[in-house]
């Protein structure tokens, strides 16, 4: 789309914001959330791509659980925690578009060179990179979304992009389970870096930050004064945990699911791949849409419908995951995979909407960041590293089932992040400010 047709549905005689006081989303802003969901399908496809292809990379450099765990989780997660916050600061203080496409370049970029590692080191660099560039996509689009949409249907918009997050993982699983089986585990890398860089390409050249009101110099105040405002706001808080909380049994448990499916049931990249794909494909995105959908409904009755739908659905989640990880049938594995995903996806995608209820304009790109900052210390990062010594640990016991009875440890974090959600909504009435 032309950039400056763009330019000209943002910013129509009445707007706040850049966009629309009408409930009414201008064409330009579909568009734009069309390509940010796209960016977010690469995003995850490239995060995901080293889970299916880690028994293949064990085997050929020699590594154990642990240091997969590493490779999987804090070789990622912690410089894409560390570095989230400065980046989301720059994104509030300057241009989003440029920031995500430049993000978007490197971490194409270095999970392409994760294909060429030799060794332990050089593939944990490279993971570190792929962390780094990611740091900086998630909170600019995010708060761009929240100015491309009115609030009555922000909670969609979001739902939406992350519904890239569940075509990624499925398209990612499909895609670079077939290769690495055919390629090898390296050619896959390779191929699934490289095809993000046209799309970063198209973001630069084709998207635009809408205008945000400017603050009097009295206004602004630093990284640590915006911070500080936002975990004074219990609900802010109560809301980072039990969405980080979460994160380390279902990215905790994602990240290991194709190695179990591997060592329990005998199946083979592809079949995982295509399997978990279309679960994730399913299950995730319907989820998103129909958490967006229900949002929407629910919200404007009572807004703390948008931190109950996540904990009404994670409470579901609790027992589901319970079966799953000690089912002695692949089948039944696969069908609570396909529901946790459902209902996971729903709160997801409603509770990360929900942090910039309690964020100024200012602070929301912020405000995302530090939740993710959370999610990806715990779940990115403790709960992959965590799940895959825990099998170590119980190696001598249990043998190749020693990772099904790890797995046990992520589930309780169900039941916490479920107790935060409801704690959240409590203090949700006076600390909403948008």
């Amino acid at each position: 789309m032309d950039k400056s047709r763009l330019e000209e549905e943002l910013d129509p005689p009445e707007t706040a914001g850049g966009i629309p006081a009408a409930s009414k989303v201008p064409a330009a802003s579909w568009y734009a959330l069309g390509v940010l969901t796209f960016i977010n399908i690469f995003g995850y496809m490239d995060r995901i791509a080293l889970s299916i292809l880690m028994q293949p990379i064990k085997l050929d450099l020699h590594l154990s659980d642990q240091q997969l765990g590493l490779l999987s989780g804090i070789a990622f997660a912690l410089f894409y925690a560390i570095l989230g916050v400065p980046l989301a600061r720059l994104a509030d203080r300057s241009s989003r578009v440029r920031l995500i496409s430049i993000c978007l370049t490197l971490w194409s970029a270095m999970t392409a060179v994760s294909g060429l590692a030799q060794n332990y080191t050089q593939l944990f660099l490279a993971r570190v990179g792929v962390g780094i560039g990611e740091a900086g996509c998630v909170p600019p689009a995010h708060s761009l979304i929240g100015d491309y949409f009115p609030r009555a249907k922000r909670a969609l918009g979001i739902s939406l992009f992350n519904a890239g997050a569940a075509v990624g993982v499925s398209g990612g699983m499909f895609m670079i389970g077939s290769l690495g089986e055919t390629l090898g585990w390296r050619a896959s890398l390779q191929i699934v870096g490289l095809m993000g860089l046209p799309l970063a390409a198209l973001t630069f050249l084709t998207l635009r930050d809408p205008p945000r009101p400017k603050l009097e110099k009295s206004q602004q105040e630093s990284a640590i004064e915006s911070i500080g405002a936002l975990l004074r706001r219990p609900a802010f808080v109560h809301l980072a945990l039990a969405f980080s909380l979460g994160q380390i049994a279902t990215h905790g448990f994602s990240q290991w699911a194709p190695t179990f499916l591997i060592r329990s049931f005998d199946m083979g990249m592809a079949e995982i791949g295509a399997w978990i794909g279309g679960i994730s494909a399913g299950g995730g995105v319907l989820g998103v849409v129909v958490g967006g959908l229900l949002a929407a409904k629910l919200i404007p009755r009572d807004a703390r419908w948008e931190l109950w739908i996540p904990g009404f659905a994670f409470s579901i989640c609790i027992p589901l995951f319970v079966i799953m990880v000690l089912s002695p049938f692949a089948w039944l594995v696969l069908l609570m995979k396909a529901l946790i995903a459902f209902f996971g996806a729903t709160a997801s995608g409603v509770a990360i909407a929900a942090v910039q209820s309690f964020a100024e304009p200012s602070r929301r790109a912020t405000a995302v960041s530090l939740v993710l900052f959370l999610a990806a210390i715990l779940g990115g990062g403790a709960g992959p590293y965590l799940i895959g010594l825990a099998s170590d640990l119980l190696e001598p016991s249990f043998g190749k089932e020693s990772l099904r009875y790890a797995f046990l440890i992520a589930a309780t974090m169900l039941v916490w992040a479920t107790i935060h959600y409801f704690l959240a909504a409590r203090s949700s009435v006076k600390d909403r400010v948008n």
